[in-house]
Order: structure tokens, then sequence, then C-alpha cells
């Protein structure tokens, strides 16, 4: 019998950086190992950087968690309300979904997403709902 534990990658906005943080030691007493994006990402030394050296940076953050994504189990859609948008998912959220629906892995969304832009590719790729309960993520 398998007793590893069952690892969950975190995604969502930066601005949720503390909110991802939460989650993560909640998730750790259900018994679940947790990544979460880099914290650099969310600082303003990239605010600052000079346009031309964004991109790189950029690679180096979507490189760094889509390396997460491919070690975990799952996905867990850390997706509060943002610009007045409930359930906001932005582009980079999207693509890390993308990614993890490519790799067959399991996705949740934390709570239910709003009209927006990416709302039909997100229904497309057959998230679950746990409406702020992790005890609803069975892996």
């Amino acid at each position: 019998m398998n007793h590893m534990k069952k690892v969950i990658c975190i995604c969502g906005s930066m601005q949720f950086l503390d909110q991802m943080q939460q989650l993560k030691l909640e998730l750790e007493r259900l018994g679940y190992a947790v990544h979460l994006p880099e914290a650099e990402e969310s600082e303003n030394c990239y605010a600052a950087l000079p346009a031309a050296a964004k991109p790189a940076m950029k690679r180096n953050f979507i490189d760094a968690h889509l390396r997460k994504i491919r070690e975990s189990d799952a996905v867990l859609i850390a997706n509060y309300s943002k610009h007045g948008t409930a359930g906001y998912i932005g582009p980079n959220t999207l693509i890390e979904m993308a990614f993890a629906y490519a790799m067959q892995k399991q996705i949740f969304l934390l709570q239910p997403m709003a009209e927006q832009p990416c709302k039909d590719e997100v229904d497309g790729l057959a998230a679950t709902v746990i409406n702020d309960d992790l005890s609803e993520i069975a892996l």
C-alpha cells in the first residue's frame, strides 16, 4: 500500500498569496503535501524591472510553477474575488489549469466562478468546485 502523501499545488493570483499560505497550512493539517507559487513573484522587484527584462523573469516563474504542477496529484485554484469579480481566474491561472488538465491532474476550484472572459474554458476543464470546503478534496 502506498503511504506517500498526496501533493496539491495551489494556483491563483499573486494578490492572494496570504490566503494561499493559509490554505497550505490547512491542507497540511489534512495530511497533504503542498506547493505554492514563488513568493518573489508578488514582490515589487518585478514591477521595478525594465520592460525588456520582464518576459524572461515571468517565464522563470511560469516554468517553476509548471514544474510544481507536474510533481503534484492535483491543483487547487485559489479563486477569490478580485476586481469586483467573484471567483476570479486570471490569464496565468488559466495557463496553469490547462497545463494541469493536459497532465491529467485533478482540478479543484475553491469558489464558484462568476461570468468572466475565460468562464467557458474553465468550465470545459471540468474542475470540481469545493465551495471553500477543503474536506471536499478527494485524492
